[in-house]
């Protein structure tokens, strides 16, 4: 049996867990935040929990230098393989079993596509080489990149569907319709849901606009607003809006995490994340919250009267 750890957040995260199931593999697999994987690996790596497992794949997220070494230094070290695409993330090149790769061939990554690459080569599986999963990876790197191609609107609807079916069910629907197609296509049900969903993204995205507050935080101007939707369409509908006016945009999702989204490449976000704990790519980045942060609002909310 194998295990998969992959990212929770977006289609780029799920997307591993599709192609396992592809290859029929005998796996189990658990999705997580940024900054979870490695008190998750730390608090296990000193236990017969990964004992069943054959192998360890890491998708789309990072660990700690300190984990890294506790897993060298572990009687699974010959276990564990990580795929990564964030820039933030290339020290674990240094050990054995990461890869951490941003562009290769002109071309962006994503933990998807490397991943891919991996099972093609080491998998004798016709599945992965169909032209339909072809299709899905690329759209999946498309989106989470967002170096797009003439498969620009046919990435954004995939995300689109992957918000509107939820993790599970979205899984479950594309590990099938994969298995059974062999060219990528929307039905005709999903493409009558994806335009109501283009039409309530807009009419969001638009709503949204007036809710920007303008801020100066380490030199940098930025545009924060309190948003759970649309995280990159929104960062990069404000970010144009206000490029005058800011360097990028920073979406507050209090159900999750700090999302920060840019267009200006002399202003990589992914600087001012590594401030507070964060990391990312250039132009698009994430900062965890503080383990206290809920209560510390609920704190400043229903403040007592002395």
């Amino acid at each position: 049996m194998k295990l998969l750890l992959s990212h929770i957040a977006d289609l780029d995260g799920i997307s591993p867990v599709i192609l396992m199931k592809l290859i029929d593999e005998d796996f189990e697999y658990k999705l997580f935040e940024v900054n979870d994987l490695s008190s998750f690996i730390d608090e296990k790596i000193n236990t017969n929990y990964f004992d069943k497992y054959e192998k360890i794949f890491i998708t789309d997220l990072g660990i700690k230098k300190e984990v890294a070494l506790k897993i060298i230094n572990s009687k699974y070290k010959d276990k564990f393989l990580l795929f990564d695409h964030h820039q933030s993330h290339y020290y674990l090149n240094d050990y054995e079993f990461a890869k951490v790769e941003e562009e290769k061939d002109g071309f962006k990554e994503c933990g998807t596509t490397i991943f891919y690459e991996y099972l093609v080569n080491n998998y004798d599986n016709k599945i992965l080489r169909k032209e339909s999963v072809i299709t899905y990876v690329e759209l999946v790197r498309e989106n989470d990149t967002w170096q797009f191609t003439d498969f620009k609107e046919d990435a954004k609807n995939l995300n689109a569907l992957f918000s509107f079916y939820g993790i599970e069910d979205f899984i479950d629907i594309y590990t099938t319709f994969l298995k059974g197609s062999n060219k990528f296509y929307f039905n005709e049900n999903e493409l009558f849901i994806l335009k109501s969903l283009n039409n309530q993204m807009n009419n969001y995205l638009e709503s949204m606009k007036d809710k920007v507050i303008f801020k100066k935080i380490n030199g940098y101007n930025i545009g924060i607003v309190f948003a759970e939707l649309y995280r990159s369409d929104l960062g990069n509908y404000l970010a144009e809006i206000y490029k005058d006016k800011i360097d990028f945009v920073c979406i507050i999702n209090l159900s999750r995490h700090i999302s920060l989204r840019g267009i200006k490449i002399d202003k990589p976000v992914n600087k001012f994340a590594e401030i507070y704990g964060g990391g990312g790519h250039p132009l698009a980045s994430a900062i965890p919250f503080k383990d206290n942060l809920k209560e510390l609002i609920i704190e400043s909310i229903f403040y007592e009267n002395k």
